[in-house]
């Protein structure tokens, strides 16, 4: 991890967890909704995988448009060096270009970038690129550039042996329609100097056949007993995948090539292959897993998107398909090379979009099976199946909210979601399915302008005034910005995943490429419930007494530990604590000035019951007249589900112990005095 080149802001609600701030972000932060309501299905194409970070390109981590002048490229063919790095192999890439697709100025066929980051769980980073000159990535493999001859040379597979780098490539003669292109030959090119330079002319390679349909035209690398391994498949996207093997210390003898027919190996004939996978595959990855103890192998099929295979062997059998992401939620995808550090289950991938033209580091989860595990479950993370600019379902406004369609706003892919009023509050967010207790992950990326004011992203309960269970606050971000809030469902099995802003102003805020996931390690849930006696609410006069009592429990395992303070300066200004009141179930608690503290450890099964008493002063009411109690805590890793009445509050009133004066009736009034009579 290189946190310097981070711009990652992350909340996790472990460790400290502030209780009693557990309310609505305002009146307006929750939708008018039902307490109980229906989540949504996933889609039948929705994408299992995350998007982690921008890899190339403007807004990427390692800034590549600005440091290699890498601002538009593809690809991203990654590989084990063995020397602690990871060496990353880039398409056809441009200095003044980002999209859609290839073009603009500055071009070269190639580029090669060095990583050393091994936490890529906030994303990938770059240390180094080769260069032709300072501050420029120069190409590694030359190409013609001449189309109907050799258009360009793109990388395809990467793999070291000792300390020498092979590099395999396609010489691309012309593009054709979408998802054809004739190759001349494929060849491996190697490096002894750690791919500052390539002898790309003297290697092994594989001429296309007239009919264009050679099967190793686009090759995958895999190391494994010996052996390296050659996937491949023609040139274009519509074959099926072949597979070869050769000593690792041969990889430049063409001859010591054997390839698997169906039922052997056999040496030297490589149009005798048998077909492993069938069409439509493209762009192989290809890794043996510790993990599954076994092979995995990513491709894109017919239908655009990129599918996860796995195999006890090499030669197979392949299993079926398992989508890793959608091309509905990722147009214009294609790539999808696997990390070579990946490991304990977990699959890095490089991912590409034709718009904007740049490459995503992703992540998605396999089990011991290989079977694909713990999804992505926002539906349509990055807006993209949004039509006409209108907010999709599931996704939902509360307030002045859209999409938009310039790719140059966009973390990913062309579009994101959009928020921008002047007053109140406004909020995007989407009503989730998760798993009664259960640790989950909401990430997603902010950019904001125009008038500071505070925003957050974070999760909260289904229905009108549901309490707030984690958030990340963020005001003014100039860039796209990760923000990252861990949580525990609790009992419930559905929660709301927001990002929204208050306003000061003419302000705006965009957000893209959201998750929600298992978090990596599940932790134990922390419940809290304060109460009064007389409750929450009522009204106390002088010399009543007032018991309050906090109650604590995990449902973890094994101890947790756990700290509360519970802050008494809105109480005691209007009461008087009784200090021999002070009780605890577990352990000590001390008064701290106006604070309540115990710290301690909660066993399974345990339940921390703290109290304490108050007496209302005469002169309450001459006082703020509100007695209130708020609760906080901390806890090294348990998370909390729910806090209720943790900001507790009874309003004072006015006494007067002398009993009321009777009231008397009014005294009769005088008779009228009779007139004089008349004269006759």
């Amino acid at each position: 991890m290189q946190p310097v080149r981070r711009t990652s802001a992350i909340l996790a609600a472990v460790g400290a967890l502030v209780i009693g701030v557990i309310a609505p972000i305002g009146a307006a932060a929750a939708p008018l909704a039902p307490a109980e309501r229906a989540v949504a299905e996933p889609s039948p194409d929705h994408s299992p995988a995350v998007l982690v970070s921008k890899t190339t390109g403007p807004k990427s981590l390692s800034a590549t448009d600005t440091r290699w002048a890498v601002t538009g490229t593809d690809l991203g063919i990654m590989w084990d060096n063995g020397s602690g790095e990871v060496l990353t192999a880039f398409g056809d890439t441009f200095g003044d270009w980002n999209g859609p697709g290839g073009g603009g100025g500055d071009w070269r066929s190639n580029v090669l970038l060095r990583s050393s980051d091994t936490d890529l769980s906030d994303g990938m980073t770059f240390d180094s690129a080769v260069e032709d000159a300072p501050g420029h990535a120069g190409e590694i493999i030359p190409s013609l550039k001449i189309n109907g001859q050799e258009m360009t040379t793109i990388p395809t597979a990467g793999i070291s042996v000792g300390d020498r780098q092979y590099l395999a490539f396609m010489s691309v003669r012309q593009w054709g329609a979408p998802g054809a292109w004739d190759t001349n030959f494929s060849r491996i090119a190697y490096s002894d100097d750690d791919g500052e330079t390539w002898n790309s002319t003297d290697g092994p390679e594989w001429a296309n056949t007239a009919d264009g349909q050679h099967p190793f035209q686009m090759v995958a690398f895999e190391r494994h007993d010996g052996f390296v391994y050659m996937f491949g498949t023609p040139n274009g996207r519509f074959g099926a995948v072949h597979v070869a093997r050769v000593p690792e210390a041969s990889v430049l003898d063409k001859s010591a090539y054997s390839y698997w027919t169906g039922s052997s190996w056999v040496l030297g004939d490589d149009t005798a292959a048998a077909p492993i996978v069938p069409p439509n595959a493209a762009e192989l990855s290809v890794r043996y897993s510790e993990h599954t103890g076994g092979w995995l192998m990513t491709y894109l099929n017919e239908d655009l998107d990129l599918v996860l295979r796995t195999a006890p062997s090499a030669e197979g059998p392949w299993s079926d398909t398992q989508r890793l992401a959608s091309f509905a939620d990722y147009p214009g995808l294609y790539g999808g090379y696997l990390h070579p550090w990946s490991e304990d289950g977990e699959l890095y991938f490089a991912l590409s979009q034709w718009d904007p033209y740049n490459v995503y580091l992703m992540r998605a989860e396999i089990d011991e099976s290989g079977a694909v595990v713990n999804p992505n479950l926002i539906e349509d993370p990055g807006f993209e199946r949004a039509v006409d600019g209108a907010m999709p379902a599931p996704w939902a406004c509360t307030g002045n909210c859209g999409i938009d369609v310039n790719h140059a706003w966009a973390h990913g892919g062309s579009k994101q979601g959009w928020m921008r009023h002047n007053a109140g509050w406004i909020d995007i967010h989407q009503d989730v399915a998760v798993e009664p207790n259960t640790t989950y992950t909401f990430t997603g990326f902010v950019v904001t302008g125009g008038a500071p004011a505070p925003g957050s992203i974070g999760v909260r309960e289904l229905g009108a005034g549901g309490s707030t269970l984690a958030e990340a606050s963020f005001e003014s971000v100039g860039a796209y910005t990760r923000y990252s809030v861990t949580f525990h469902s609790g009992d419930r099995t559905s929660v709301q995943a927001f990002v929204g802003t208050y306003l000061n102003g003419d302000r705006w805020v965009q957000t893209d490429d959201l998750s929600l996931v298992k978090a990596k390690e599940q932790l134990p849930g922390l419940t809290v419930t304060a109460s009064s006696d007389p409750v929450a609410g009522s009204e106390v006069v002088r010399d009543d007494v007032v018991t309050y009592t906090v109650q604590a429990s995990t449902d973890s395992t094994k101890p947790e530990p756990v700290t509360l303070a519970v802050e008494l300066a809105g109480l005691i200004d209007d009461a008087s604590l009784d200090a021999a009141s002070v009780r605890s179930s577990i352990g000590e608690a001390v008064l701290d000035g106006s604070v309540l503290r115990w710290s301690g450890e909660i066993a399974p099964d345990e339940r921390l019951d703290l109290g304490f008493a108050a007496t209302v002063r005469r002169d309450a009411s001459r006082g703020d007249s509100e007695l209130v109690v708020t609760t906080a805590a901390e806890a090294e890793r348990a998370i909390l589900t729910s806090c209720a009445g943790c900001e507790l509050s009874l309003s004072a009133v006015h006494y007067d112990p002398r009993p009321p004066r009777p009231e008397f009736p009014d005294k009769p009034g005088k008779p009228d005095k009779p007139g004089k009579p008349g004269r006759p």
